[in-house]
């Protein structure tokens, strides 16, 4: 277990970010950090790529023009928009930017863009500081990787929420088997920003749950506010747009980052590990320089990403300790022994003496991948089965989630029975609802529901 103060000094001390230095509540990635960043956000921007979708770079900073067309999704969602400064406003995500972009690009465009557009944007969004355990949350400004569909139809835009939450589903849950829950946010506490809000909460060591993939149905509410319109040529006459909307959050970083590490280390994913290999180089010989140039080769033929150091036996520890600390599954440490180079494939579990024999070097390296990805994958699963608790009585609730567990009850979706629940509880909400049904008898009523609820603190 971990908590978020020594979270943030591990972070630091595995040279992927610090928080709060220099600037105050801000965030910097060192460049291993980006790299891990970047290795999350690249698969996931294929996985757009292939499904049509189109990269865009989107300003958070709405120009004071539009603030009359803003204000009417201001009045829909109060609260919505804030006036940060007397010469611009800021949004709590692009929404309002990615609309007003597609308006004119079929504006100016008409005779070469026309719907269904896809689009996306990965950047920064001002939030408003909050004061939770999560450790991402102490900065003003927090990227994410937001897509946008437009449609000529309300049809084909709540169509377009498969393959949305799919998306949201394949890199949380598949790729990263990061422990989490998916539900359908109840009408009561949905924003209104959305007629349906699919959303995946991880959870997290810290006893709280955040939300880190979102999915909305938008419908018409902002096609309607900034008056995104498409021209039905047939008939020669401007028809409303629809849309929705989905995507990541940097919160998927710190949550797969919170999940796999194991205290006092991070563990990465081989295919998200900056450096995979680690070649601790301790052979002050330079005849031996052509095998050790033979074993990089290898290693590069073979797409395995790895650094190499030269250092000193008496560091040998150290280099290891901090290897380990950072996330990188294997160092191999090269010495010379008996006039021959011998090397030890070293793990954070168990260390191997390999013959110097490049297809055997590869061989146990790929094994030893393998095996650092199924823990990683192991440990997660346990953590989300151990974290989910059937709860059946009422009085119960409270007491699983102040432990820092998700509630799973069975309760049907209304506004009584969702207040009620919630009023029983001194920390925590109605994360939302499952999406498969699941026979049961309601937790207040006792009468046969087939909806499952899930109850936490959520960051």
């Amino acid at each position: 277990m971990i908590d978020s103060t020594n979270f943030r000094k591990l972070l630091y001390d595995a040279d992927v970010a610090f928080m709060g230095i220099p600037c105050k509540e801000s965030l910097n990635y060192m460049p291993y950090g980006n790299k891990i960043r970047d290795n999350i956000y690249g698969m996931a921007m294929e996985l757009l790529n292939q499904g049509g979708y189109e990269k865009v770079i989107l300003s958070d900073l709405i120009d004071p023009s539009s603030l009359v067309e803003i204000d009417k999704v201001s009045k829909v969602s109060s609260g919505y928009m804030k006036i940060a400064y007397n010469d611009l406003m800021i949004a709590a995500g692009h929404e309002v930017n990615a609309y007003i972009y597609v308006k004119e690009l079929l504006k100016h465009h008409y005779d070469s863009v026309d719907l269904p557009m896809r689009i996306y944007n990965f950047g920064p969004v001002f939030r408003t500081n909050k004061n939770t355990k999560f450790p991402f949350n102490l900065g003003e400004r927090k990227s994410f990787l937001e897509c946008y569909a437009v449609f000529k139809t309300t049809e084909e835009a709540e169509k377009e929420l498969t393959f949305a939450a799919n998306w949201n589903r394949t890199i949380i849950r598949d790729i990263l088997h990061i422990p989490s829950v998916e539900s359908v946010r109840p009408i009561s506490t949905n924003k209104k920003i959305s007629k349906k809000t699919i959303c995946i909460d991880s959870i997290t060591p810290l006893n709280e749950t955040v939300i880190t993939g979102m999915t909305y149905f938008h419908d018409d509410i902002f096609s309607k506010a900034v008056d995104l319109k498409y021209k039905d040529q047939a008939i020669n006459k401007n028809k409303l747009a629809y849309s929705a909307h989905f995507g990541l959050s940097e919160n998927i970083l710190f949550s797969y980052l919170l999940n796999s590490c194991d205290g006092k280390n991070l563990r990465l994913y081989s295919f998200i590990a900056p450096i995979q290999v680690s070649l601790i180089n301790t052979i002050n010989d330079d005849s031996f320089n052509s095998k050790i140039s033979k074993l990089q080769e290898t290693l590069t033929t073979n797409s395995i990403r790895y650094n190499i150091v030269k250092v000193p036996r008496k560091k040998i520890s150290n280099v290891i300790t901090k290897n380990t600390m950072k996330g990188i599954p294997v160092s191999i440490v090269l010495k010379k022994e008996d006039n021959e180079m011998s090397l030890s494939l070293c793990t954070k579990d168990e260390e191997l003496i390999v013959n110097y024999d490049n297809r055997k070097v590869i061989k146990e390296i790929n094994a030893a991948l393998a095996k650092n990805d199924e823990a990683i994958i192991k440990d997660m699963t346990k953590r989300e089965t151990e974290s989910i608790i059937y709860c059946h009585e009422l009085n119960d609730i409270d007491n699983i989630v102040k432990n820092g567990k998700i509630a799973k009850i069975h309760l049907a979706n209304t506004d009584e029975g969702i207040h009620n629940i919630e009023s029983h509880l001194t920390g925590g909400e109605i994360l939302g609802f499952g999406l498969k049904k699941e026979p049961g008898e309601d937790i207040i009523t006792h009468k046969k529901v087939d909806t499952i609820a899930y109850v936490s603190r959520r960051s």
